[in-house]
């Protein structure tokens, strides 16, 4: 190994771990003064009561809601950068119940029809079950969140090949503007503003991180009539 290279080693170790304290410093030291105000404005309008103006009530909500979007954004930044140093055990995993948990973790599915395909040689895997489990339920969550729809159709594929698995998750909602399609991978990116759509923007960045760590790609099309096509492949 060269000088050169000896000290471009040294640099990425010391911006490591400059990153991992600023990931600490925002995960917790931040936390604690953001649950105080949180805790104060509860304070607040228990002691103004239910005569209190409308407006200055709201402005109590909206302000409550701003903090915890802000600790959840907070969460989703601790949890990108551990991808790679948590929830890495290996253990058998049956693909189709897989992907009938994720549907029971994701919210608001009453208007949403599931339709599930699978073509496998072996139903059963030993794979990093608990990764590949998040990846497919941030698909689905942005599949049904991000849907314009009173109905909604969310399709499920999965294909065994001899080296590997490729999962698609498609869906007929509203699709991804054109102009935009290179940012969505980008952290706390979202297509709609956090006020119209409740969200972090963190899911794709954190699933693509997830996918290139056990060496896969997950790739964005547009669907045929609109809607959204997320496609990875999952190495074996």
């Amino acid at each position: 190994m060269t000088e050169s290279d000896k000290k471009c080693q040294e640099e990425l170790i010391s911006l490591k771990k400059e990153f991992e304290e600023f990931v600490y410093i925002v995960s917790h030291d931040i936390k604690t003064p953001m649950r105080a105000i949180s805790n104060i404005t509860t304070w607040i309008e228990e002691d103004l009561g239910s005569d209190a103006d409308k407006d200055i009530l709201d402005n109590f909500r909206l302000l409550k809601n701003r903090v915890e979007r802000l600790e959840k954004m907070m969460n989703a930044l601790l949890e990108f950068s551990r991808v790679n140093r948590t929830e890495m055990e290996l253990y058998e995993v049956n693909i189709p119940k897989l992907v009938t948990d994720c549907i029971e973790m994701v919210d608001n599915k009453s208007e949403v029809e599931f339709h599930l395909s699978y073509n496998l040689i072996n139903e059963n895997s030993i794979i990093l079950g608990k990764k590949l489990q998040k990846v497919l339920y941030n698909l689905l969550d942005n599949a049904i969140r991000f849907h314009d729809k009173e109905k909604k159709n969310v399709f499920v594929e999965v294909s065994e090949e001899k080296t590997q698995y490729v999962i698609k998750v498609s869906d007929d909602g509203p699709g991804i503007p054109e102009d935009v399609k290179d940012k969505i991978f980008s952290i706390f990116y979202t297509v709609n503003s956090k006020d119209i759509v409740d969200s972090t923007g963190a899911g794709l960045s954190i699933s693509n991180k997830i996918i290139k760590m056990v060496g896969g790609t997950l790739v964005y099309t547009p669907g045929i009539n609109k809607g959204s096509v997320f496609k990875f492949n999952w190495p074996k």
